[in-house]
Formats: C-alpha cells, structure tokens, sequence
C-alpha cells in the first residue's frame, strides 16, 4: 500500500509497502493545519468517467452471419455518499474519450467517502429488457491525499483509475473541489507539500525537470527534487515521463504499459467497386482486446475529437503506385503527415490502397512506420477463407496490424526464424519441387509456432502472440516483446517488409 512519511514541509517519502493504516495516518504526527475543506469551499467529490470498453467483440466476428454488427446495450451507475449517478444507454462497444462528470456534496471536514461503480447490462428480449451487472467495484476516496484504494488502488495490476473486469474495461478519476483547482488537496498542500493551497500547482514547477508539481504528485514524485524525466520509464513501454504527461489526457500511466497508434488514410480510389482504405473501430476494438490480459493498453488516434490539430484520421491523396520499402511515398507522408512532436510516442499506421505490409517502410525510418494494404488483391489472396465480406476484412485488418505491431516491439526473424517464414529466405532459387517440398517441411516445422507473426497462422485469422507452450519448436513472444524497440532505428541489408 502506499504511505506518505512526512519528512519535513517541504520533502516527502512514498513507500508502497506499508498497511492501510499508514496511508490514512502519517507517521509523523506533526501537523501544521489539519483542516479538509476551508470555509471558502463546499466539500464535494467529483467521478469522472473518462473511457468505458467492452470486451469480447472479436467473438462475432468469428461467427458466421451478421451477429458481427450487433451492439452491445449497457449503462453504468455510481454511487456516491449515499446518492447514485446513473448513466444513459450506452450502445457502443467503445465509448472514446467521454469525460462524463459527476459531483457530490458530502459534509465539510469529511475524511474519506466510499464510491461503488457498476456496469449493467441490458439484454433485451421479445416483450421485456433483463439487466444483468457485469461489472462491480469499490474504492475509498481520501480527501486529505487526493487519493483512493480498494478495488483500484496506486500501481496495481491494471493501472491506478483503470479496472479491467471479465466483460468491462474502465478509465476513470476522482476529484475533490479544490481552492486553486490544481487536484492537490488542500490538507495536503499544507501538511505534506508545503505549498500554497491557494496558488494553482499544475502551473508551477519547482524542481525545474519540465513536470509540475501536480502530475508528480499524482504519480508519487518528489516535486521539490529535481527528477531526469526525459529518460524516466518504469513501465518501461517507451514512453518516457514528459512523453506520459504529454498524453495526460489521453488516459496515459507512467506504471502501465501503454502503446499509442496513429492512422492515416488513403483517399478512395475511383471506380465503382473501389474500397474505403480505412482502419474499421471494429478492427481496433479487435486490437484493443488481443492486449488486455496481458496489462497493455492500445490507445489508436483515427481522428480524437477535440484532439491533436495535427493527429490522426488525415486522408492522403490517392495513389495507384505500389507502396514499396523503397519508393518513397511513405517517406513522404512520414514526414509531412507525421507530425514530429509524436515521434517517439506513437507508431505511425498508414493504410493505404497498395503496399507491402511493412514495418520499417525504407532504410531510412524507424520501425515506427506502419503500412498496411486495403485493396481487392490483398483480400482474396493472402487470406483462407478470402477477406470477402466486411466481416472478415474487419478481422483481416486486426490480424495484419497485430503481426505488424510484433515487429515494432522486437519480433524480429533474428529472434524466430519462424517469423515470416524468414527459414525459407534465400530458397527461391531452388527447383520448383524441391523448392515446394522445403516449404512443407518449413511449414512442418514452425506449426507448433502458434503465433499472428507466424504467416501460416497469419492466413487463418490467428490473433495472438505464442507463449512457448505449444511445443519443442515454440517460442514466447509475449515474453520477448519490448515495447520500446519502435525507438530504435533499423538498418538492414535486406527489404525489411512483408511485401
């Protein structure tokens, strides 16, 4: 748990280990004002809640028919100092960034105050409507520190203000009313920080390591001691602090591994039968749940509303020309299109009418660069049975942007020579039926590589990363994976792509 130890007004401590006890009572007993809630406010305690996801949805997609384009039917109710907040309908399977608010008076001078939030669904049937709760949680918010514990706590498995149900996945805040609206109690201010109660804190950096004291406080940072924060990363997901402050908004967590995706588009080609070139929400919900059991969460930038003037969901002019490692067509929009305040923070995706499925798309990018084709071809060939019907071209789009994702975080034939079948590089040049019998034996070989960068897993719609258990010929890719290798430039003398 985490404790507060009160070393004098201006330097604090925060040890994790200690009990419950300690995070309510400090250590040392010396208070300079013990007041919550001075006369100039109302005590009240604000829910935000920031981004609801349902899970499951690659389900129907696996089913035949149109239970695919069935939306789940939901609300979510919270209760507060004996008050509850109950939500319209929600019929989404992905609610984005919402930020819906909720506030609560409770009595001045009050020390903590229990929230229980549920997740309902609604099953309707012929004549009547079954909610069923899915999802259950508590928390005690403390309204000296600013912070809660319970069913979500600091640093836990799934992220502080992030629950991860069976059915439901959350992100969420909690807030008290505050004299300079800076989110740091006022009780705290006086008797841990030392600082003003009165003067806004997010605005102020006293260290001078570009953070303010409010993000550090939050995260459990000493804002009174200088900290490098431009190559801090406990989670180690290559996104150093100043990057996770940048993205504050964006749900983003020092201590939980995060990946952030931007998607840019190709216009639609002329003709009658001509393709959307885009990445379907259902194909990033698909992505989204492929993550979660294994504590990492994919944030994907198609266009946030309210978001980045410069961000994702850009159309780029069509072009019929091949998208090759080399033609510089994606250098291009790398460059112009990609803005470069996100580099380094998000993988660049491009979805374009015709390219190979690259990861490093020429020698002179990192593998933050992403494309991915949407075109007839690409469909029907690559895919058994063929990407046909939106259904499967749904399907088709997570798989390739998951294999391709593997590469960006270290999944590499170096590691596997089971990874794009990189064991039959150098063999085209052999007979046609020796050449036919070595690709069997390859295949023979690599099956118990149950893994998406696997490409005879790849054609039958396998989403996931193996965990080595499958067999001798095996490997452990979730264990490989090293969230920060997209930072790291790649030179090589082959084609590094998929085309």
């Amino acid at each position: 748990m985490l404790s507060f130890v009160l070393i004098s007004i201006y330097l604090f401590s925060i040890n994790q280990n200690l009990d419950q006890d300690s995070q309510e009572d400090p250590i040392d007993n010396t208070l300079f004002n013990d007041t919550i809630s001075p006369d100039s406010i109302q005590q009240a305690v604000a829910l935000e809640i920031q981004r609801i996801h349902r899970r499951g949805i690659e389900d129907n997609f696996r089913k035949i028919g149109t239970s695919w384009k069935t939306n789940p039917c939901y609300y979510y109710t919270a209760q507060m100092n004996n008050a509850e907040w109950t939500s319209d309908e929600i019929t989404t399977w992905d609610t984005g960034y919402v930020g819906w608010e909720a506030y609560r008076h409770v009595e001045n001078e009050t020390i903590e105050t229990k929230i229980k939030i549920e997740i309902i669904d609604i099953e309707k049937k012929l004549l009547r409507k079954d909610e069923v709760i899915k999802e259950s949680f508590s928390i005690v918010y403390n309204f000296k520190t600013g912070r809660w514990s319970g069913d979500d706590s600091f640093n836990d498995s799934d992220g502080y203000g992030h629950y991860i149900g069976d059915t439901y996945e959350i992100w969420f805040n909690v807030f008290q009313t505050d004299n300079d609206n800076d989110n740091i109690p006022f009780w705290t201010e006086n008797n841990i920080l030392g600082t003003d109660p009165y003067i806004d804190d997010s605005r102020l950096d006293p260290d001078g390591d570009g953070i303010p004291t409010s993000w550090e406080w939050k995260w459990g940072y000493d804002p009174f001691i200088f900290d490098n924060h431009t190559i801090l990363d406990p989670d180690e997901d290559g996104l150093q602090n100043i990057e996770e402050y940048t993205m504050r908004k964006w749900t983003a967590n020092p201590y939980y591994k995060e990946i952030f995706i931007e998607v840019d588009f190709m216009e639609k080609g002329p003709g009658l039968f001509a393709k959307d070139n885009i990445l379907h929400k259902e194909s990033q919900w698909i992505l989204m749940d492929a993550f979660i059991d294994h504590h990492i969460a994919i944030h994907i930038d198609d266009g946030w509303p309210s978001g980045f003037t410069n961000g994702g969901g850009e159309y780029l002019p069509f072009s019929e020309t091949h998208v090759g490692p080399f033609s510089g067509m994606a250098s291009s929009f790398y460059k112009y299109h990609f803005a470069d305040e996100r580099k380094g923070i998000f993988r660049y995706v491009l979805v374009l009418h015709d390219c190979g499925w690259n990861f490093c798309v020429d020698h002179k990018l990192w593998p933050d660069v992403i494309t991915i084709p949407s075109n007839n071809q690409y469909f029907r060939n690559v895919y058994m049975p063929s990407a046909t019907t939106e259904r499967l071209m749904r399907l088709a789009h997570s798989v390739v942007l998951m294999h391709e994702l593997g590469h960006s975080m270290g999944l590499i034939p170096e590691y596997c020579a089971g990874i794009d079948n990189a064991s039959m590089a150098g063999r085209n040049d052999l007979p046609p039926i020796q050449k036919w019998i070595e690709r069997i034996d390859a295949w023979n070989y690599w099956e118990d590589y149950q893994s998406v960068m696997n490409y005879h897993k790849i054609n039958v719609y396998y989403l996931d990363y193996s965990d080595g258990s499958h067999g001798p010929n095996d490997e452990d890719d979730w264990s490989h994976i090293d969230l920060r290798f997209f930072q790291e430039p790649i030179f090589e003398d082959y084609d590094v792509s998929d085309s």
